[in-house]
């Protein structure tokens, strides 16, 4: 620049956009300018489309994530345990205890109801998502990544095959 002993006329501050123009050996700045947003690159990808795992980072960094761990017995249908909740970058914990205990309940609520009948995980992922999502939106006003986690006691109970030798 300027400061390297460069004349002020042979130097360009250009913004995000900005054109110049090399024609006859001589630069000047064009008065179109191209659209240049921001690319964020996720592994080698650099198309600069917002993929969901963009997306997903997005929610992540402005309104954390809550995972819903419920084990079941697929055999009996029923429910073996409470929910349990564990959130990072949603809510201070200390501070919502509460909310953490009303968001378990609701979400156990609306798993014994979905249970009642034969269901598959994909229905009681979206059973977890379905409660829990609009319940904490209304309490907190943030959209959180909700990951359910289904620990299924049946497929715990299957006996293991040992070789003997």
């Amino acid at each position: 620049g300027i400061e390297t002993g460069v004349p002020p006329e042979n130097v360009f501050i250009c913004a995000n956009g900005d054109a110049v123009v090399l024609r006859d050996g001589v630069a000047s700045l064009s008065d179109t300018r191209i659209q240049a947003d921001d690319i964020y690159v996720d592994g080698s990808d650099t198309s600069g489309l917002s993929t969901s795992v963009i997306k997903d980072r997005r929610i992540l960094s402005d309104n954390g994530m809550v995972s819903v761990i419920v084990s079941i017995d697929s055999r009996y249908n029923k429910i073996l345990c409470r929910p349990s909740i564990v959130s990072r970058g949603f809510v201070y914990i200390k501070e919502s205890q509460t909310l953490l205990k009303e968001a378990e309940l609701l979400v156990y609520e609306a798993l014994k109801k979905k249970m009642v009948g034969k269901t598959t995980f994909g229905e009681l992922k979206n059973t977890i998502r379905g409660s829990l999502e609009p319940f904490l939106y209304q309490k907190t006003h943030r959209n959180p990544i909700v990951i359910p986690v289904i620990l299924n006691q049946k497929a715990a109970m299957q006996p293991r095959t040992t070789e003997t030798r």
